[in-house]
């Protein structure tokens, strides 16, 4: 009953009362083979197991059946009451799963109870150190309390090993064991890390905005001043950005864009889109509005048109920079280039992109006309002839058999005796017999 009064204080006890008889019963229905309940007498602070019997004027089955004598008072043949049951084994296995209950069910309640010094800390940065792993989850050690690191709330691109020291951030309270649900992708752990390594946002001086993320890959952060005379950018940037590369390194490699926030969307736009020079911003809202796709116009984006050469820049690779940038200023954009008609997507119209292929039609290619090759490299008659024109045979050979003419005949070689290959009989090259018998 002690375990019963400290667990009232947290939760209520007519819940408390209700799981233990209910796990009792259980208990004491799986030790003796039928169908049993039990009851806490809080009074007197023990457990008391019934059975369910019918009333008969007969009893046939002492198992199943009760004589009216032995029935509850006002019972009468055919009602179903409940008859405890003598102490034993019955009431041995569920006085165990009581107490087994109210030891689960308290120890869950003090962790709780410490884990509700986290609950404040909602959204704030937190330094564990990696316990054990549990399937994909890790379970961290936050020094009083345990806490879970899901497997949804893990970068793809980090892996960490036991007593490894991470920085996660505390993403809920929740009634399991661990109670504490931690993140190392939320937003929350940039803001917090970029607060650890500069002073001037501890101090309040600099304040983080917004922020968004693909983790592990690439991140922008919006930042403003309270002081006139702080740069804010630079500040959280750091003496020759030492400041940013250490949020970089405890988030593997995730590179991080500073950029100055703005009340107006349109100016914070242009921040956002950095290092990106942008040529025009416009709202674009309702469907009367001009330029823009259907969804662009639904949504009331914001319509960026920029230089040709400035395109690839600000869609970034895979379109990773306009996304981040409209995650940062909460309105979606849509990028187009100088001239071209804005009806694509995000990544820009279709005739923006065959513009940078170059026209198909009227012009023409890089390697010129096929009838009008310039010599060079490639061409046929660039190539200068090793052997000569087969018809203008060259002191020594003859036009190559192949080609139908007569077979190769040879000069007279002055450094050797005997009559030249060309009177000597037989197939070519082949000795005369004089010389072989010289």
């Amino acid at each position: 009953m002690a375990a019963i009064e400290e667990l009232a204080a947290e939760v209520d006890r007519a819940e408390i009362i209700a799981g233990v008889e209910q796990a009792a019963g259980l208990a004491a229905s799986q030790s003796s083979g039928r169908s049993l309940s039990a009851r806490l007498d809080a009074g007197k602070g023990r457990l008391i197991c019934y059975a369910r019997k019918r009333v008969a004027a007969e009893v046939q089955d002492p198992e199943t059946q009760v004589a009216v004598a032995a029935a509850p008072e006002g019972a009468s043949p055919g009602d179903l009451v409940e008859i405890p049951v003598p102490f034993g084994t019955a009431a041995r296995s569920a006085a165990r799963a009581a107490r087994a209950v109210l030891e689960a069910r308290l120890r869950a309640a003090r962790m709780l109870a410490r884990a509700e010094r986290y609950r404040d800390r909602v959204g704030k940065l937190e330094t564990a150190i990696v316990a054990r792993r549990e399937g994909q989850d890790l379970i961290v050690n936050l020094g009083p309390v345990e806490g879970r690191l899901p497997a949804e709330e893990q970068s793809r691109h980090e892996v960490f090993n036991p007593e490894d020291t991470i920085r996660v951030a505390v993403h809920a309270i929740e009634p399991h064991d661990p109670p504490v649900i931690l993140s190392r992708i939320a937003p929350a752990v940039l803001a917090g890390l970029i607060e650890r390594e500069t002073p001037e946002v501890r101090r309040g001086v600099v304040r983080v905005r917004a922020v968004a993320r693909h983790p592990g890959l690439r991140a922008k952060v919006a930042v403003s001043s309270a002081a006139p005379d702080v740069d804010p950018v630079a500040a959280c940037l750091g003496p020759g950005g030492s400041r940013i590369r250490a949020v970089s390194r405890e988030l593997r490699g995730e590179r991080v864009d500073v950029v100055p926030w703005h009340e107006t969307v349109e100016r914070f736009a242009r921040n956002a889109l950095r290092p990106a020079e942008v040529l025009d911003i416009r709202r674009v809202d309702g469907e009367s509005a001009e330029g823009g796709s259907r969804r662009l116009r639904e949504d009331g984006g914001l319509l960026v048109t920029v230089s040709e050469a400035e395109l690839p820049r600000t869609l970034g690779k895979r379109g990773q920079n306009v996304r981040l940038a409209s995650e940062l200023i909460g309105v979606p954009i849509e990028v187009v280039a100088e001239g071209a008609s804005p009806r694509g997507g995000r990544r820009g119209p279709r005739d923006a992109a065959r513009s940078r292929r170059g026209p198909r039609d009227g012009a023409p290619s890089r390697r010129g006309p096929r009838d009008g090759r310039a010599p060079g490299r490639g061409s046929r008659d660039s190539r200068s002839p090793r052997r000569g024109p087969r018809d203008a045979q060259s002191p020594g050979r003859g036009p190559d058999r192949r080609r139908g003419g007569p077979p190769r005949r040879h000069g007279p070689r002055d450094h050797r005796s005997g009559p030249a290959r060309s009177d000597r009989p037989g197939r070519a090259g082949r000795r005369a017999p004089e010389a072989r018998d010289r």
